[in-house]
């Protein structure tokens, strides 16, 4: 790994947005962002026991509507810590018109393993749903800590959920993170808990 893939990952785990750590870095964009693809790309094959969710409210076409900004409740649980772990999360528009809700088994794995997949598969389906602007709200203050640069990423085996997070940030035009307190965030630690006991996927 060069100087200028180096100082990218540095960048982004200070909290830097995809592009201004390849800009600090030196990095090409059109590089850079390939590279965080591949490594998002890296992160995922290592994950394969990772059943997706399914976004809530497909029409009768199949098809889902767009909306070019949402909010995003995720979370994660896991029964052990590690031991049986699921995640969660609950999308509606900023006016708080329900959008789809969504959980997923993890398998074995930490509670903050748990919680940056939550905030995984919530962005995820905020992209399935066309969204170019999202809000993301999490009672995990480590993750959001970290995922703003408050906090470095210290723990080895946060690197790659942190790194596939960050692919998935880049492609909405703005992210905003939010720490909120756990009651708030109820219906997302519900659907963490259904995940983490393999209740099957949500509709």
């Amino acid at each position: 790994m060069g100087r200028s893939e180096e100082g990218f990952i540095r960048g982004l785990i200070n909290g830097l947005t995809w592009k201004d750590s390849a800009a600090e870095s030196g990095f090409p964009p059109e590089k850079a962002k390939a590279f965080l693809e591949s490594i998002a790309r890296f992160a995922g094959s290592v994950n394969a026991d990772v059943e997706f969710g399914v976004p809530s409210d497909p029409g009768k076409d199949g098809s889902v509507s767009h909306h070019e900004e949402l909010v995003v409740h995720t979370d994660g649980a896991s029964l052990g810590n590690p031991g049986p772990s699921g995640a969660g999360a609950v999308v509606t528009t900023p006016d708080g018109v329900h959008v789809a809700s969504v959980h997923e088994h993890l398998g074995r794995a930490t509670n903050n393993r748990a919680e940056y997949e939550a905030v995984r598969l919530g962005l995820e389906t905020a992209l399935t749903y066309g969204a170019r602007r999202v809000t993301l709200r999490m009672d995990s203050e480590l993750v959001a800590r970290q995922l703003t640069g408050r906090y470095k990423v210290k723990n080895r085996n946060l690197m790659n959920p942190f790194f596939r997070v960050k692919a998935l940030m880049a492609e909405f035009e703005d992210v905003k993170i939010e720490s909120i307190p756990r009651e708030q965030n109820g219906e997302a630690d519900r659907l963490a808990g259904m995940g983490a006991r393999d209740t099957g996927k949500s509709r």
